[in-house]
């Protein structure tokens, strides 16, 4: 059984954000200590969550054949898949940190803590889109059919960066009222139904490219 890929010490750091700024949070306004705690559980989540989908889609166990190159690239990505998440969540606790504390006012907490963090996790999916055809590629003993998959992961990476980047685009320009029902649409479409079909095709194998 091949040993799930290390977190990078960046990533080790980002994760103790979101934690650090919650457990402020819940001194400063107890009130809404429940929501902190959740925020602060929010990425170990995620990392259970990379860890049952790389397990599902072979990334770091396919008997006992795999690229070490490909090995890296799956750690680089479960990094910076961490250290985007962290800063997604600890991004609106900090703004709420600093208006609790007096530092900036509530326009602007909330500014960053919707607009901001939004267009942040856009850019992470133009970076998942761009490295997702160079990992999750198996060697033998796996029940898909390579060229296959290759592609899948390639057309899969390609509407990841076209999304993600229309995604930022959509926060960075329009009101919030609007770019909520719109990103959502382009959350959908552009990047949980690729995921889905992936995954679709990793877990039953696919004999030939088009069927």
């Amino acid at each position: 059984m091949t040993k799930q890929p290390a977190l990078s010490s960046l990533a080790l750091t980002a994760m103790a954000l979101p934690v650090i700024a919650g457990a402020w949070l819940c001194f400063v306004r107890p009130e809404r200590a429940g929501l902190w705690v959740l925020a602060m559980l929010f990425v170990p989540a995620v990392r259970l969550g990379i860890r049952t989908a790389s397990r599902a889609l072979g990334t770091t166990r396919i008997g006992a054949a795999i690229l070490p190159a490909r090995t890296v690239d799956a750690q680089k990505m479960l990094s910076g898949a961490i250290v985007v998440a962290s800063l997604v969540v600890a991004l609106p606790l900090a703004a709420n940190l600093a208006d609790a504390l007096g530092l900036i006012d509530a326009s602007g907490a909330h500014a960053i803590a919707t607009r901001w963090t939004n267009v942040l996790a856009g850019g992470y999916f133009v970076f998942h889109g761009n490295r997702l055809p160079k990992i999750l590629t198996p060697l033998s003993g796996a029940r898909h059919d390579l060229a296959t998959m290759q592609t899948v992961q390639f057309r899969t990476g390609r509407l990841y960066v076209l999304a993600g980047s229309a995604y930022a685009v959509v926060w960075l320009v329009l009101p919030a009222h609007l770019a909520q029902p719109y990103g959502l649409a382009i959350m959908v479409t552009g990047i949980l139904v690729p995921s889905a079909i992936l995954r679709s095709y990793a877990r039953r194998g696919v004999a030939h490219p088009g069927r």
